[in-house]
């Protein structure tokens, strides 16, 4: 009798995750998306100081872990740096969240943490490692 109940409610913890938009996995990332990024980073190697940075990318999620992207930043010491190609690696948990990867040409590999929300419409991204990169995007689908 419990496990009928457990599967019951199991049921309905899935149906209800569903109607709210959750049951995300890396197929919710997929196509075009137009990010804004602030944040920090340092202006060279080490010791060089911190600088505040923008920026834009245009990266195209395919659905099965795996990104591309162009980037342009603009920071307060390093010059512009154009069009800056790069690849990435990202995985989705179920309740929307997710991590990945992206490796950018001229720059360590950085970690990121992701939340898709509006059901995959907007990504929501932080870099957490390197420590010296601080910067936050907010991306769009196009």
């Amino acid at each position: 009798m419990f496990k009928i109940l457990f599967m019951i409610l199991l049921g309905t913890v899935s149906v209800a995750f569903a109607q709210e938009g959750r049951g995300c996995t890396n197929a919710s990332l997929r196509g075009d998306y137009a990010f804004v990024l602030k944040g920090t980073k340092p202006s060279g190697p080490p010791p060089a100081p911190q600088e505040d940075m923008i920026g834009l990318a245009r990266t195209r999620f395919d659905g099965y872990g795996g990104s591309t992207n162009i980037d342009n930043l603009h920071a307060t010491i390093s010059p512009l740096s154009p069009d800056r190609p790069g690849t990435g690696t990202y995985t989705i948990n179920a309740d929307c969240t997710g991590t990945g990867v992206l490796f950018n040409a001229g720059s360590p590999p950085l970690q990121i943490r992701i939340v898709i929300v509006d059901k995959g419409n907007e990504v929501w991204t932080i870099t957490t490692s390197p420590a010296s990169v601080l910067v936050i995007g907010i991306g769009k689908k196009i």
